[in-house]
């Protein structure tokens, strides 16, 4: 059995980092409330409360499921339905029993992201979710996070303490170098949390292993000072969209070992990592 080759090439990486783009529409963003441009700042992140009730979140459930219908039929070249047409013939109690196996479903994009929480059972009222907007433009860096929960008390005072720790995410690429260069230094200083994660080895996509498709990605990566690695991107194409797609995903939920580090690297926060994909390895094979 081979394992994903993990050695940390001393590279510096130039330019700036790309993410897989999302397909999903959303709204305009608010405008940002930064007023001044500061190269050297670190922007605004916010965990505020939310104010609505259970059943608001729960339409906002069902706007969720209805956008992600359009991309997929769009996908397969059928006419995107319109919202009261998907909510008329919709079985919600199936879709909430597969969001309770996985545990959370997430939808939208890189400017306003929902992460719903499972119900408390299987065909229940969505309670609790988090929500990300990202306000960011030309003034800088600014993302909003607000915490949804309308349950009993203690389950909620138990949601809100396990979003405390969130890192603050990467701005939208469309907001500018500045919100960028800011959300930068908030990483190089930021109080993170240390996972129990580690480098594996990402799922071989069904479709390239179903094919026989084979390949490397030259991944690279920013990460913090407890080695969570903060951004990802493709830094040399494996020339399969899925494979590239596997490697950067997988990357986004690694934690390196600082101390095995080069101490002579360029940039001591980035680094690139090849990723394989050959079938004859066992982790590549799904199992």
């Amino acid at each position: 059995m081979s394992a994903i080759t993990l050695a940390i090439l001393m590279t510096a990486l130039a330019g700036p980092s790309a993410s897989v783009p999302s397909e999903l529409p959303h709204a305009p963003p608010e405008a940002s409330t930064l007023t001044t441009k500061d190269n050297n700042g670190t922007g605004r992140f916010e965990i505020r409360d939310g104010t609505q009730n259970t059943a608001w979140l729960d339409d906002r459930f069902r706007e969720a499921l209805w956008r992600n219908d359009a991309v997929l039929r769009q996908l397969n070249g059928q006419s995107p339905r319109t919202l009261k047409e998907y909510l008329s013939i919709t079985d919600y109690s199936t879709v909430k029993q597969t969001l309770a196996l996985s545990g959370s479903w997430k939808s939208g994009d890189a400017m306003h992201t929902w992460v719903f929480d499972e119900p408390d059972q299987p065909g229940g009222l969505i309670a609790r979710a988090l929500e990300l907007e990202d306000l960011s433009g030309p003034n800088g860096y600014h993302v909003r996070a607000t915490v949804h929960c309308y349950d009993a008390p203690e389950f909620c005072k138990a949601y809100r303490n396990r979003q405390m720790p969130l890192l603050a995410p990467k701005p939208a690429v469309a907001s500018g170098d500045l919100a960028l260069r800011q959300w930068h230094n908030r990483v190089n200083i930021e109080s993170c949390t240390v996972f129990a994660r580690n480098m594996r080895q990402p799922r071989y996509p069904e479709t390239a292993l179903r094919n026989g498709i084979e390949g490397s990605v030259m991944v690279g990566i920013f990460f913090n000072s407890c080695g969570n690695v903060r951004d990802a991107w493709v830094q040399q194409s494996s020339g399969n969209r899925e494979l590239d797609r596997a490697a950067v995903t997988n990357a986004l939920k690694w934690q390196i070992d600082i101390q095995s580090l080069p101490k002579t690297m360029i940039d001591p926060r980035r680094a690139s990592v090849p990723v394989r994909f050959m079938l004859g390895d066992e982790p590549a094979s799904g199992e």
